[in-house]
């Protein structure tokens, strides 16, 4: 198991000849199924099937696998290997990422989410104040950094970056194109605010759990 402050990641994995497949599972604690519920339609890869054990669901994956291996049929299923990785972990606020990747494609997608633990709640583009010059200099930044410009509306896409001791440096705000669909997925561009650039925007009630180390 991968262990942050209050989640961990579950692992498992099924082998085939010389390789082997890895498969991961979100787990919280029960005050959080809520959130919980909320991850497990990131991706439907249970047909909108919810499970209340992250065990539970690890398993269910596992046996999913096992089933068409057995039936030779795992690459046109294009079975859906999920990623979590835990992003912030720090004074009730988690920041995470879910991954994607279907088996024997490229394709690929991944969405990112900053929950308030507390008040079982996701926060998502309420993390700002003053969204529109933020979204603004989003714009101008992502434009300068891909030398083309996109329509971009949203700000609930982001990873709280930090140093080695844990101190946060800043924001990399995420904007997906879903305008221009690849065989991969869609494409996803990261554009990285230093802590100077973005604390400003920051609601004030957060910008206090973040500070703190």
């Amino acid at each position: 198991m991968a262990f942050a402050q209050k989640v961990s990641v579950l692992k498992d994995s099924v082998c085939i000849s010389h390789e082997c497949l890895e498969l991961q599972e979100i787990k919280m604690d029960a005050k959080n199924a809520d959130l919980y519920k909320q991850l497990q339609k990131s991706f439907d890869i249970f047909n909108g099937a919810l499970f209340m054990s992250p065990e539970k669901r690890l398993q269910a994956k596992k046996d999913t696998l096992k089933d068409l291996i057995s039936k030779n049929s795992l690459r046109e299923s294009q079975f859906g290997f999920e990623n979590y990785k835990i992003l912030y972990d720090k004074k009730g606020l988690l920041n995470l990422s879910v991954g994607i990747q279907s088996y024997g494609s490229p394709w690929e997608d991944t969405k990112y989410y900053l929950f308030d633990m507390a008040s079982n709640t996701e926060i998502g583009d309420r993390l700002f104040t003053g969204k529109k010059m933020l979204l603004k200099l989003f714009i101008q930044k992502l434009k300068a950094q891909e030398d083309q410009s996109f329509r971009v509306n949203n700000l609930s896409q982001y990873i709280i970056n930090t140093d080695d001791t844990g101190k946060v440096t800043g924001l990399s705000l995420i904007f997906q194109d879903e305008k221009n669909r690849t065989n991969s997925g869609y494409p996803q561009y990261i554009v990285l605010f230093e802590w100077k650039e973005i604390e400003k925007f920051i609601v004030p009630e957060y910008k206090k759990s973040l500070l703190v180390k």
